[in-house]
């Protein structure tokens, strides 16, 4: 059976792209993501030490996005997979992030950006 754990609309304030207003006030962000791991044992023994601690996962992003500046949300992407799977050692990770107010005249719509990291 295939289990993941979704952790679903985390706002986030970062300092991207490629306006220098961006990178100087920064903006809003969302992130969606979703982790691969072995569940079965959390599952078994309801012992929390043993499943992904998602409330330490999304204090390190909020602190993560302080520092960040940078021009696109590729980079920042990278950045997010990077920071999750050196904490958390998961077999895969997807994440959506998505720049909730891009300054594009006449659109009012959101972009986001699709990342998977599969580790074997």
């Amino acid at each position: 059976m295939e289990t993941f754990l979704k952790i679903k609309n985390i706002k986030l304030w970062a300092r991207v792209g490629v306006l220098d207003e961006e990178r100087r006030l920064g903006q809003l962000f969302s992130l969606d993501i979703f982790l691969w791991a072995d569940y079965e044992k959390c599952t078994v023994t309801d012992d929390i030490k043993k499943t992904v601690d998602y409330s330490e996962l999304v204090q390190i992003l909020k602190d993560q996005s302080k520092k960040i500046c940078c021009f696109t949300i590729e980079k920042y992407s990278n950045l997010i997979l990077e920071s999750i799977d050196q904490e958390f050692k998961l077999s895969k990770i997807k994440i959506i992030l998505t720049k909730c107010n891009p300054p594009i005249t006449g659109f009012d719509g959101k972009v986001s950006i699709v990342r998977i990291l599969e580790n074997n």
